[in-house]
C-alpha cells in the first residue's frame, strides 16, 4: 500500500498498517534561522544606503589615528562579527562565528584587490543572507514527520537524506514542548524518549576550587571540582517532531498508539485463549 508523500515521494506501508498523520514543522519553528539571516541583510543594507552619512559621521571622529575609510570597515566588521559571536556562544557551535568572520574577510578583500569604495564590501554577506533565507526555508519544507498506527517515522530531505523510524513499543516517553511563540502560534516539539536515551540530551552545572602555595620556586596546590549532569529533552530537528501544529493533538495520538501497542500483546493472549477454547468446545 502505498501513500502519496510530498509530490513524487512514496512511504510504503506495512500490512494492517493505516496513516495516521502526516506533519510539517510551523515556518515560525524556524525564526531563528530566518531572523539571522534577515539581520545580515539588513545590517549590510544600512551600511550601504547610509555609507556617505557613516563616513560623514565617522570623519569628524578622531579614533587611534585611523583615516574615515579605515573606521568604516571597523564598524562594519564589529555590526557583523559580534551579533554572531553571541549567537555561536548561545548555540555552542563556533560556525556562526567563522561564517560571519570569513563574510568581512570575504568583502575587505574584493575591496582591496579591485579598489573599489568600501561600501562593496557589503554586497557578498548580502547575497549569503538572501541564499541562506532561502535554503532555511526549503531546510524546514525537507523535514517530513509521518504518524502511523504502528511507528513514527522522521526524514529529512535536504541535500542529503535523513531517516528515522520509531515504533511504539520502544517509546518509554514522549514529552511536548512549547515555547512562547508556540504557545501563541500553536506550534511545539515532540520527543519520543526510548529506554536507551534516545531523546534525551544533558546539561552540565560544575563548580571548581583551588589554592595554591609557591615557596622558593616550588608550587603546589588543590583543587575540588564537583558537577552534576540533567537529563533534557533534546535532538536534531530530524529525528524529533520539530516544530509541529497542533502539538497538544499529536501528542495525544501518538500516546494512544503507545498504549493499544502496550495492550496488545494481552488482547492477542485472551484471543488465542478464546480460540482454544472454542475448539475444544
Amino acid at each position: 500500500m502505498l501513500i502519496k508523500m510530498n509530490k513524487s515521494k512514496n512511504l510504503k506501508l506495512n500490512e494492517d498498517e493505516e496513516l495516521v498523520k502526516s506533519l510539517k514543522p510551523h515556518p515560525l519553528s524556524f525564526l531563528d534561522f530566518y531572523t539571522i539571516f534577515s539581520y545580515l541583510i539588513i545590517i549590510n543594507l544600512i551600511f550601504i544606503l547610509y555609507s556617505e552619512q557613516i563616513l560623514r559621521w565617522l570623519e569628524s571622529i578622531a579614533l587611534l589615528g585611523l583615516l574615515k575609510e579605515q573606521l568604516f570597515i571597523l564598524l562594519w566588521g564589529i555590526f557583523v562579527v559580534l551579533p554572531f559571536l553571541a549567537i555561536a556562544i548561545l548555540k555552542i557551535t563556533w560556525k556562526w562565528f567563522f561564517f560571519a568572520l570569513i563574510m568581512v574577510i570575504i568583502g575587505i578583500a574584493i575591496v582591496s584587490i579591485y579598489n573599489l569604495p568600501p561600501y562593496y564590501m557589503q554586497i557578498p554577506s548580502i547575497l549569503a543572507g538572501i541564499i541562506g533565507f532561502i535554503l532555511t526555508e526549503f531546510y524546514r519544507r525537507g523535514h517530513i514527520f509521518t504518524i502511523t498506527n504502528q511507528r513514527i517515522i522522521s526524514e529529512l530531505r535536504f541535500l542529503s537524506y535523513k531517516r528515522r523510524e520509531l515504533t511504539y513499543g520502544k517509546i518509554n516517553d514522549i514529552v511536548l514542548i512549547k515555547g512562547i511563540l508556540g504557545r501563541l502560534f500553536n506550534y511545539g516539539t515532540i520527543f519520543p524518549i526510548t529506554a536507551s536515551g534516545f531523546g534525551l540530551g544533558e546539561d552540565l552545572s560544575a563548580v571548581t576550587a583551588g589554592t595554591g602555595v609557591a615557596k622558593k620556586g616550588v608550587g603546589g596546590g588543590i583543587a575540588v571540582s564537583g558537577g552534576r549532569t540533567v537529563s533534557v529533552p533534546r535532538g536534531r530537528s530530524s529525528y524529533v517532531l520539530f516544530g509541529v501544529r497542533n502539538p497538544e493533538e499529536v501528542y495525544e495520538t501518538i500516546s494512544k498508539n503507545i498504549h493499544g501497542y502496550e495492550e496488545a500483546p494481552y488482547l492477542k493472549k485472551i484471543l488465542e485463549e478464546l480460540r482454544s477454547k472454542k475448539e475444544k468446545i
